[in-house]
């Protein structure tokens, strides 16, 4: 719940999270190229609309082996269960779990609206990925083949951005034609949850890189 909106990730992604990390990743061989992402992430259940955080307590809610996430979905009061993507189709449809939180592109090509009912825009994270190469293989390169490769993965980031960003409201009104309940909650109540998922992720992360973060994004 750190970024308002699309423009507000992007500023901060492109930024002074590029600038510290493109650092940290060079202290581990790396080379940051460019920023390529899915986008915000959001929740779907088949138990009820969630307009709350009360709405989300109890729900049995499968994420992803990742800290950030389970942190978050427990905040909220979920059951966060750990299954794998293959798995997860048979896993709604079964009711194992009650719902699954995924970025709107993710919802639609997998066709989770099969198995699922309410969908939520919580825009609880932003799934982004860095793009990076082996510095051992970057220094063998001539400068023009190394301007080459960067210009190259930052197109291909861009393109990635504007096809999400253009798509998704349409993907969201074809999720509804095809009987999903949408709904646009206050993401105020829900983050201010979040301090016991700050915590947890501080213990995995370490307390300054999380604190570095959030200044970055309060910045911005």
């Amino acid at each position: 719940f750190v970024y308002r909106d699309y423009e507000h990730a992007h500023k901060v992604l492109d930024g002074p999270f590029k600038e510290w990390t493109a650092g940290e990743l060079e202290k581990q061989g790396l080379i940051f190229l460019s920023n390529w992402e899915w986008g915000f992430r959001n929740l779907t259940n088949n138990v009820r609309p969630i307009n709350s955080p009360d709405d989300v307590k109890g729900l049995k809610i499968r994420t992803p082996p990742e800290i950030q996430l389970q942190a978050a979905m427990e905040a909220l009061g979920a059951a966060v269960t750990k299954i794998s993507f293959a798995e997860l189709y048979m896993a709604l449809k079964q009711g194992v779990v009650d719902g699954q939180e995924n970025p709107i592109a993710v919802i639609y090509a997998n066709k989770l609206y099969e198995v699922q009912k309410y969908l939520a825009l919580t825009r609880h994270c932003y799934n982004s990925m860095v793009h990076v190469m082996s510095k051992k293989t970057w220094d063998k390169l001539t400068p023009e083949q190394q301007r080459i490769i960067a210009e190259e993965s930052k197109k291909a980031g861009d393109y990635m951005r504007q096809t999400l960003v253009s798509e998704e409201a349409g993907l969201i009104e074809k999720l509804k034609e095809l009987g999903m309940v949408v709904t646009t909650p206050d993401l105020a109540p829900f983050k201010a949850k979040m301090g016991p998922a700050y915590e947890r992720i501080a213990e995995y992360a370490g307390k300054e890189n999380v604190e570095t973060f959030l200044k970055m994004v309060e910045k911005l």
